[in-house]
């Protein structure tokens, strides 16, 4: 059995939490209580507010400054 996953920006839910402007999000997958795979859109001028991460995190830039 085959899984298809979409990284569209459209099938992300916008995110508000700590101030945030202008990204959304889409989960890919959750392995263990402490491990979420996801995908971001941040758009131009966008904010992901400053909290702090409840799990350690890896950020990786596709296109754009970050």
């Amino acid at each position: 059995m085959m899984n298809l996953f979409t990284f569209a920006k459209k099938a992300g839910t916008a995110m508000t939490k700590y101030n945030s402007k202008l990204p959304s999000y889409t989960r890919i997958t959750k392995l263990t209580e402490s491990a979420v795979i996801g995908c971001m859109y941040i758009e131009a001028n966008g904010v992901v507010g400053y909290h702090e991460a409840p799990v350690p995190q890896l950020f990786l830039l596709v296109q754009g400054e970050g």
